[in-house]
């Protein structure tokens, strides 16, 4: 019922930027016969195969967002049985046995989450994170029951469809380890268990090597920046994220990062990072949660796109896998200290506020221009957003407001290739 409440007016959202490319004017997902004949190259088979499905189906946009949202509310019933396999490992079990409700409500009504289900293709973070969690919860219980074949194959087979969904699936293997030593375990019992994830890593990263479209981007990736760079680059990110996690009042689809190359000005980067490792460690006893929570966060992170920069900073979708085990802390630490009535009446005010700004989010999607509207609004010196709302404009053919945009792109950017040819295109008879 909250997931309906939060992304009813979802619904009608229309196809918006990357949907186009992935979607629309993409005849690979089409038909069955495109999608067969894809499969000998291209990437992500299987998020192209829910595509496919959608697309012949003939619901149109709406199908699309009933999936998103299908796939968001299954993810919230995984989030819900791990934290209560979370729960289980801990000492305090007794006094925690709401939690797992209330962290997967306040993950159901996040508004961070709306970049990956109410942007039609965000759902490759989305359906990723789907089979990520399967596996996370698969291998949870697994570990606890002594289920060899579980261990041996269902677990690599979540993890195998999850990266022919998205290759950010590649932090599994490493995610496991912190859930075996969050939950007491150890390295030789993790191990022992894991190494066929660990095997699937390994020939995951010689494929990923040996095909050319995942190879030539790795490639312009890593030439982008230099190391020290991209830390400081993924530590402005990780900041960025952080801010709207703990205040989504400013949700941006495309925010105006640094993309600077060394750490002039990222005092304050540098130190909640320092905060964070030291934090990490120091409460892996008495706060198990807390440093499992902020080890998965830089995991899924600053980890993830260290050796491998982004070439956008940050996007808010990254947090929909990246973010659940702080609410999770969250709401331990709230039960600890709080009586259950307050962190009851507290966790439902949150969640009603939260919800809200959801709603809210929802409505910015509801057109190309809406989007970017409020994308300019909110990065107003990125040139980008300006030429994208250019383009919105001249597909509602409002063409003097597009000359507007595609110019002040040009004067932020006067290299900006895009902008310069689209507004060479407007003046085209």
């Amino acid at each position: 019922m909250l997931g309906a409440v939060c992304y009813l007016n979802s619904m009608w959202g229309v196809f918006q930027f990357d949907d186009y490319k992935v979607i629309v004017e993409y005849e690979g997902v089409h038909s069955w016969q495109a999608w067969v004949d894809g499969l000998g190259h291209g990437i992500r088979p299987v998020l192209k195969l829910s595509y496919m499905l959608n697309w012949v189906s003939g619901w149109g946009p709406r199908g699309f967002h009933l999936v998103n949202i299908s796939i968001h509310l299954a993810n919230a019933w995984l989030v819900y049985r791990l934290a209560q396999e979370f729960v289980a490992n801990q000492p305090q079990e007794g006094r925690l046995q709401e939690v797992p409700l209330l962290v997967a409500l306040l993950f159901v009504a996040h508004p961070i989450h709306t970049e990956a289900v109410t942007y039609i293709s965000g759902r490759s973070s989305s359906l990723m994170t789907l089979f990520y969690l399967a596996a996370v919860l698969v291998y949870a219980r697994a570990r606890h029951r002594h289920s060899a074949w579980h261990l041996a194959l269902l677990v690599p087979t979540l993890f195998v469809t999850a990266l022919a969904v998205k290759e950010t699936a590649v932090t599994l293997p490493p995610a496991l380890l912190l859930w075996e030593f969050a939950c007491g375990g150890n390295w030789r019992t993790a191990l022992r268990r894991q190494w066929p994830c660990w095997s699937v890593l390994l020939v995951a990263g010689v494929f990923f090597l040996l095909n050319d479209s995942y190879f030539e981007h790795m490639r312009l990736s890593a030439e982008s920046n230099s190391l020290s760079g991209n830390v400081a680059v993924q530590l402005s990110g990780l900041v960025h994220l952080l801010r709207q996690w703990l205040m989504p009042v400013a949700l941006n689809i495309d925010p105006d990062l640094s993309t600077s190359s060394n750490f002039t000005g990222m005092a304050v980067p540098l130190l909640l990072a320092f905060v964070v490792v030291v934090c990490m460690f120091r409460l892996v006893r008495a706060r198990p949660w807390i440093s499992f929570a902020l080890a998965w966060v830089l995991l899924h992170t600053i980890a993830l796109h260290l050796l491998l920069p982004r070439l956008d900073v940050a996007n808010e979708r990254q947090m929909l896998l990246a973010g659940w085990p702080l609410l999770l802390a969250l709401v331990i630490e709230l039960t600890l200290w709080l009586r259950p009535g307050v962190v009851r009446v507290l966790v439902v005010f949150l969640v009603l506020v939260l919800a809200g700004l959801t709603v809210l989010r929802n409505q910015v999607y509801i057109s190309e221009i809406a989007l970017w509207q409020d994308t300019v609004a909110k990065s107003p010196q990125k040139a980008r957003v300006h030429n994208n709302l250019g383009y919105a404009y001249v597909l509602a053919n409002q063409r003097e407001a597009a000359r507007r945009e595609f110019a002040r792109a040009l004067q932020l950017d006067p290299h900006d290739l895009k902008a310069r040819g689209n507004l060479r295109r407007l003046d085209e008879p």
